[in-house]
């Protein structure tokens, strides 16, 4: 199945790429002169940017295209209805950047300011934040300021705005500023207004310490994850006319818990978690679309239909539960209990008639945030009432799985809130709240702020044209971030060599990168009953190979897989 938000930044891409080619001349303007008496400290001044997480072997080839020396301090005004003007620089994910610039001598700084322009349909949005900060010896900073967008980023027209601090007075040679990049930003001018030496009563900024970032992966095994090490994705419920597909049963689900041979036996504990999940393609019965789509949003109905598949007795979770009560019994291991995550669908704003939850008889409006957090809070409750009931002697709900791929910042103003309510309300329960964010996703790097008890970022390397490196740069960001690793492998793996190979750089990196070990890890796979299960059955060595280097992974046992 084709992962969520894959597509969307796709597009995303194709849509600022297509711009580029269809450049247009612009006049450029003059910014406007400084305020009385001060001067545009850092005009034709040189400066450095930094992402928060590396996009070199990533998104750095489509940012390459506005990469425009000079740019944010060269004195010119991009246009207010085109970020393709030849002025506006370009950034495209990475988290933030950070640029800085030397004035070269020690200051007055009194304001400081930067112009970001919006175009929703290219994907090109304002930054959630910007933070300015001062330092008099580029090493020791102090913040002066933080701006939040005064417009907000679900806007639908083309426009610009200017976030500025004022009324400054401090002391500093060198200058930064650091803004949010959900998907594509584009910048310009960098202004900072002051005079050159010290004015009276002008101070030194406190400095601020500086951020620290845990440096180290979720480890497997931890509270955030509720003691998973290794979790797979099984996708389950609305398929169209082949329903089958969304019912996995016991033969079907037996090789993701134990690992089984090619004669059949089972030797050992394959995964230790589950992850039920929508498919994504095939949407749910009313043709809405169980993530985010303004289009084809979800109703109860679809929601419901989603749990009655899940709870089945004869397949998903009922048949989970026959599979690992027989496992465990071959292997005597009577206390073993599977872990089990399920997935929230998307509340979609428009859904403005999602039907009635709370029993006042009226629809909830999913417009408001009251009425998203109240249908999230009734699915949670229904399925801890159902799980409940269902009195699973073999598996154990450690949780709930956010299920779309992106905090959706330009859907909904309220979406951290919506968030933060989630995980609170789900740790009330004693239950985890996990995210598996596609790859630099928005809110990617703040996903504990937003409510989450772990996450796990997808490298999307497997989607992609990107080089090998890439899997490195993901792991470098994982770790950086306190996030666990996804393993993907595509579904053509199974009748084509070189999606084969790209796995296997998967498993490699891990042991390069040190994941294999230090990360818990999720794996993507192909739903109905996945791409797992079909190698584990394969007669074919090298598609079988992928279960048994799979299973050498999770013992944390594999060695560097010669494929080629």
């Amino acid at each position: 199945m084709v992962k969520i938000n894959l597509v969307k930044r796709i597009l995303a891409s194709l849509i600022v790429a297509m711009c580029a080619m269809m450049s247009t001349a612009f006049a450029a303007k003059p910014v406007p002169a400084p305020p009385n008496g001060m001067i545009n400290l850092v005009q034709g001044k040189r400066y450095t940017v930094t992402p928060l997480v590396s996009t070199k072997y990533s998104f750095a080839l489509a940012e390459r295209k506005y990469y425009l020396k000079g740019a944010l301090t060269d004195g010119r005004s991009g246009s207010a209805t085109s970020f393709d003007d030849g002025q506006w620089q370009g950034y495209d994910y990475g988290g933030t950047r950070s640029v800085v610039i030397d004035i070269r001598y020690v200051s007055t700084v009194r304001q400081m300011q930067e112009k970001f322009i919006q175009d929703p349909e290219s994907a090109v949005y304002f930054p959630r934040e910007v933070v300015f900060a001062l330092s008099l010896d580029g090493k020791d900073w102090g913040n002066v300021g933080t701006v939040k967008s005064s417009i907000p980023l679900t806007a639908k027209d083309v426009a610009t705005q200017t976030y500025a601090v004022s009324g400054l007075n401090y002391r500093a040679r060198f200058v930064r500023m650091t803004f949010t990049v959900d998907i594509w930003v584009f910048a310009d001018e960098f202004q900072v207004f002051g005079t050159r030496g010290i004015s009276k009563g002008a101070v030194i900024p406190k400095v601020n310490p500086p951020s620290k970032y845990p440096d180290a992966y979720c480890a497997p095994g931890s509270r955030g994850v509720a003691g998973v090490k290794d979790m797979v994705l099984i996708y389950n419920g609305y398929f169209g006319a082949n329903s089958d597909t969304g019912k996995n049963t016991v033969d079907e689900l037996t090789p993701y818990v134990g690992y089984q041979t090619t004669s059949g036996e089972i030797k050992d504990f394959m995964f230790d978690g589950v992850l039920f999940l929508p498919f994504v393609a095939a949407g749910a019965p009313s043709s809405g679309k169980y993530y985010c789509s303004s289009k084809h949003p979800t109703v109860k109905s679809d929601w419901m239909y989603y749990l009655d598949n899940t709870f089945s007795s004869s397949y998903n979770l009922g048949a989970l539960n026959i599979a690992t009560g027989n496992i465990k019994k071959t292997l005597d291991n009577p206390s073993y209990k599977e872990k089990v995550e399920i997935a929230i669908p998307y509340p979609t704003p428009t859904a403005a008639d999602f039907g009635d939850v709370d029993g006042d008889g009226k629809p909830e409006d999913l417009s408001r945030l009251s009425d998203r957090e109240k249908v999230v809070r009734w699915y949670i409750d229904e399925v801890m009432k159902r799980w409940s009931a269902a009195n699973y002697t073999n598996l154990n709900l450690i949780g709930f799985y956010w299920y779309e791929e992106a905090a959706d910042f330009d859907v909904d103003e309220n979406e951290a809130a919506m968030l933060t309510y989630t995980g609170k309300y789900i740790r009330s329960l004693g239950k985890v709240f996990d995210w598996i964010p596609y790859y630099q996703a928005p809110g990617f790097a703040g996903w504990s702020s937003l409510g989450f008890s772990a996450a796990v970022m997808q490298p999307n390397f497997v989607f992609h044209n990107f080089p090998e490196e890439e899997l490195g740069e993901a792991a470098n960001a994982c770790k950086k971030l306190g996030m666990g690793v996804e393993l993907e492998v595509h579904w053509n793996a199974l009748t084509d060599a070189a999606y084969r190979t790209k796995y296997y750089d998967y498993l490699n990196y891990g042991i390069t990168k040190d994941y294999m070990k230090d990360a818990v890890h999720m794996y993507y796979q192909n739903g109905g009953p996945g791409t797992f299960y079909e190698s584990c059955i394969s007669k074919n060595p090298a598609v079988r190979a992928i279960y048994d280097q799979t299973y050498k992974f999770i013992k944390r046992t594999y060695r560097l897989y010669k494929y080629r």
